[in-house]
């Protein structure tokens, strides 16, 4: 597959993860009670945006020649991956704070996309 096609997935897989956060954070701030299905569908989103954005970074890496070893910054971008992983259970957990837990995802994936762009390390 293009590095194109990889490029537009990721991006696809950043839009799905933070539709994820949203369906849980959103409620959460408004003091709502998801219903069951409300709640797996906000999850799922969650991990097949990750998923999505995993596959595609490899796959771009691979288009990009980085087969021996991986750049600082790819390695950065990777534990930025692993913190929005993790942050569903923030959302969850304080999601009722809002705004901060909020700025704090939209930091991640800021910082996710400075890193692609300027590759600055």
């Amino acid at each position: 597959m293009s590095y194109q096609f990889y490029k537009v997935l990721h991006m696809l897989g950043f839009m799905i993860m933070f539709f994820g956060f949203g369906g849980l954070l959103i409620p959460a701030f408004a003091k709502l009670t998801l219903t069951k299905g409300a709640r797996i569908m906000a999850y799922a989103t969650h991990g097949i945006g990750l998923l999505f954005v995993l596959v595609s970074g490899f796959g771009m890496a691979a288009r990009l020649g980085m087969v021996q070893g991986l750049p600082t910054w790819v390695q950065a971008k990777i534990g930025i991956w692993l913190l929005l992983g993790v942050a569903i259970s923030l959302v969850k957990r304080k999601g009722n704070f809002g705004w901060p837990v909020a700025i704090l995802l939209w930091i991640l994936g800021g910082s996710a996309a400075y890193i692609a762009i300027t590759k600055p390390f």
